[in-house]
């Protein structure tokens, strides 16, 4: 399990990074090679995402119970998994990105995810008794330039709550764009 967060981790650092390039070229071929690596049919989802050994940890349940209400649009629902000052965190420099902090701004991101279409396939969950990585293929249905791209979260779990989560885009360039061009 440990070598599972381990993994996961390091493809989240290495994607931060690349999206981080400076130069034009760098950021072209970054942007490029975004493009290529997130195409749907190259992460299938498996019949069962819980890594082993993760099963029973009650932080997943926390986080899997999150994504039933998610699924279901049911806003009351995910207020139940997270804390009060819950402090969720979008990576990018589009018009949402930034950190989330208490119920309000919680619901309100949830909310224009929701208008926007927001989907979540999960492709693996992993869990110890604090920390949730959830690695996930995000889509929208609703906008002219729809995005489909893999995502990691990391959530922090304390007193069966969502405490904190940090989002990793698998292609910031795409996600800017999006978000952007949705919320005018």
């Amino acid at each position: 399990m440990n070598n599972a967060f381990k993994v996961i981790a390091s493809a989240s650092v290495f994607l931060l990074l690349a999206a981080c390039s400076t130069t034009q070229s760098m950021n072209q071929s970054a942007a490029n090679d975004a493009v290529e690596i997130n195409q749907a049919e190259l992460w299938p989802k498996p019949a069962n995402p819980v890594a082993a050994g993760s099963e029973n940890s009650a932080a997943l349940k926390v986080v899997q119970g999150f994504f039933g209400a998610y699924g279901k649009g049911d806003m009351e629902g995910l207020k139940s998994f997270v804390a009060e000052d819950v402090e969720w965190h979008i990576p990018g420099q589009h018009k949402l990105a930034g950190t989330k902090r208490g119920i309000k701004e919680f619901t309100d991101f949830f909310a224009q995810l929701g208008a926007a279409g927001f989907n979540a396939e999960v492709m693996i969950l992993a869990a110890n008794d604090t920390y949730v990585i959830d690695a996930h293929r995000g889509w929208s249905t609703k906008g002219d330039d729809n995005i489909d791209i893999n995502w990691v979260l990391l959530y922090q779990i304390e007193d069966g709550k969502i405490k904190r989560v940090q989002n990793f885009s698998g292609d910031l360039y795409k996600s800017d764009k999006f978000f952007d061009t949705f919320f005018q």
